[in-house]
């Protein structure tokens, strides 16, 4: 099939590519029969099935999976104890409350969750954002029980804001975050967590300022660091990457905090000066919601929005690609009020905001999980853990308590990412790094604004330097091709076909004209006719529509013919009701650039 024969009229490439996808046959692969939707934001479920998958997964699912279902549960709960203690500190609140914000969380993403292999949970990630944006909102906080509320509060927000967003159908949002953006963001935010426990990590308090100001008072103290610290964040370190390296499958964060615990308890290093949690309640210890005020809650509002705008690319990304690779797609609306739900349900046990996670997702699907049944298993486990086990981490070094988490966090600290950017995109690089260097130089919330901002900037340099083209004759001598990367291709004499590859509106339009009147003026002999080729063009607006009609009448005073070509279905239709068409005369649009060519060619051969 040529090129020409895809650009005929009433073929849609968009609506091809959903046909063809819709009648594969595919399997899930996770204990249940997989359902195909069209796109990202349709589904065949109708009513209240459509926003409870639980209600479409749970009665086809495979009982022989329940075995394998179990065990992975029970390995992500090795590794969801001791992280989510981990991720506490970073929330800037008691250990426990780690362990709180998982049981509901699961159970919440089970039941309205899109994705039947990911994890939803703790994390470091939105775990900093909500320990910046409580301290930006609990100014006036007398005490800490004000901050744990305010912390659980947040999570409630975030849960909402995703549940509404989700309702409304606003999955599409999370395109709006470029990816090397959000990569920088990520490589930035894991050196600000990091860099945070250093202190920690060797024994002596956190200095204040930014990231850099952190590490190098740090390093500049140290005469101050604590031997024995040293040596028990170091080991408890050199173990988990040992660990992960050698023994990838075993649980080695657990392993190291037990043997952390031991070490104390045998050789009394607390009372050597090693720093430890300290009592850890058995059983849930809720604090008060009565300190709130309204004014905490509204300045808790940005913070929120962070939360949800990093939390919601990042998760829909990881689930979109368990998604492909289990043959079912991903409703990103849906995964929003999942999302919501997983959040509500951290909020009610006064945990902290909720996000997915890749490195406990890939544990159970490497541990043999079949289906969201594991998240069920882990809640169950850590209710008992909470109940009848939390007492015994208060020998837990804070050290070790750092390791744990600057050993979550190596794994976004990716900067292959950046040199990746540096070597093919030096403009995403920029992009990237500015993103980066937002978090670690002027904070969090600051880099979440920044990486919005440089995403937005980056669409609107896209639209309005889009990509455009010269076409000519391809080898085969009846397609049509971009000369600048076709060896062989030869532009046809006298006529210039020339191809816009973008949505032609307010944005590009006078780009567009430029273009195309440069683009005579340096073709050799002048062209008389110019071909606009508008495959590529999927819309078309009213400043579109009026800069096209006044390029023609530039061309026609220059006795140049204007013609267009392969117009889309949606495009052809907005010019032909905004007078576009009329304006042209039917003898001037075609369906094909070889059509076009072979009506303007005789009378432009010089």
């Amino acid at each position: 099939m040529t090129s020409e024969a895809l650009g005929s009229p009433g073929w849609n490439p968009v609506a091809y590519r959903f046909v063809e996808e819709d009648c594969a046959s595919t399997s899930d692969k996770v204990g249940v029969v997989s359902r195909t939707v069209p796109s990202d934001e349709a589904t065949s479920t109708s009513g209240f099935r459509r926003y409870v998958p639980l209600l479409d997964w749970l009665p086809r699912y495979d009982r022989g999976f329940l075995t394998r279902d179990v065990l992975a549960g029970l390995t992500v709960w090795a590794l969801v104890v001791p992280e989510s203690m981990a991720y506490a500190s970073i929330a800037g609140v008691p250990v426990q409350y780690g362990l709180y914000a998982v049981p509901l969380a699961l159970l919440g993403y089970v039941v309205f969750g899109a994705c039947r292999q990911l994890f939803v949970g703790p994390s470091a990630t939105v775990a900093s954002i909500s320990a910046v944006a409580v301290a930006a909102a609990s100014t006036s906080a007398t005490n800490q029980s004000q901050f744990i509320a305010l912390t659980a509060a947040l999570a409630l927000m975030v849960g909402v804001i995703y549940i509404l967003l989700g309702l409304a159908r606003m999955g599409f949002v999370a395109r709006f975050f470029a990816k090397p953006v959000l990569d920088g963001f990520i490589i930035g935010l894991g050196l600000y967590i990091a860099v945070g426990q250093f202190p920690k990590l060797v024994g002596i308090p956190k200095p204040s300022g930014d990231t850099v100001q952190i590490f190098v008072d740090t390093l500049r103290d140290i005469g101050d660091w604590q031997g024995l610290t040293v040596l028990i964040g170091v080991l408890s370190l050199a173990a988990l990457f040992g660990l992960a390296r050698f023994a990838p499958k075993a649980p080695g964060a657990l392993i190291v905090v037990v043997l952390a615990i031991l070490a104390v308890g045998a050789f009394d290093l607390e009372g050597e000066g090693v720093s430890v949690v300290g009592t850890v309640p058995t059983g849930f210890d809720f604090v008060s919601w009565s300190g709130i005020t309204w004014g905490q809650i509204w300045d808790l509002v940005p913070g929120a929005l962070a939360v949800v705008i990093v939390g919601f690319a990042q998760s829909v990304a990881i689930a979109k690609a368990y998604g492909a690779k289990g043959g079912y797609r991903i409703d990103a609306s849906q995964e929003m009020i999942g999302y919501g739900a997983a959040n509500l349900g951290a909020g009610a046990l006064q945990g902290f905001t909720v996000t997915g996670s890749l490195s406990k997702s890939a544990a159970a699907e490497e541990a043999g999980g079949k289906s969201p049944i594991l998240l069920v298993v882990t809640s169950a486990f850590v209710v008992l853990t909470i109940l009848f086990l939390a007492g015994l981490f208060k020998n837990l070094p804070e050290a070790t308590l750092a390791a744990v988490v600057i050993h979550a966090v190596s794994g976004m600290i990716d900067f292959s990412k950046l040199a990746h950017l540096w070597r093919v995109h030096r403009d995403e690089f920029v992009l990237a790094l500015g993103a980066l260097l937002g978090v670690i130089v002027i904070g969090i919330l600051a880099g979440v604004l920044i990486g919005v901002l440089l995403s937005l900037g980056l669409l609107i340099r896209r639209l309005d330097r889009p990509h455009a083209s010269i076409l000519g004759r391809g080898r085969d001598g009846t397609t049509f091709v971009d000369v600048a990367t076709h060896g062989g291709a030869a532009e046809v004499p006298g006529v210039l076909i020339y191809r816009f590859e973008a949505p032609l509106i307010f944005a590009n339009a006078e780009v567009f004209v430029d273009g195309v009147l440069a683009a005579v003026e340096q073709a050799e002999p002048q062209p008389k006719a110019v071909i606009l080729d508008f495959a590529a063009v999927s819309d078309i607006d009213s400043t579109g529509d009026t800069e096209l009609q006044e390029l023609m009448r530039m061309l026609d005073q220059r006795g140049v013919q204007l013609v267009l070509a392969r117009a889309t279905g949606t495009t052809r239709e907005l010019m032909r009701v905004d007078g576009v068409i009329a304006a042209a005369g039917g003898e001037r649009v075609f369906p094909t650039v070889r059509a076009a060519v072979d009506a303007v060619a005789p009378a432009s051969q010089p």
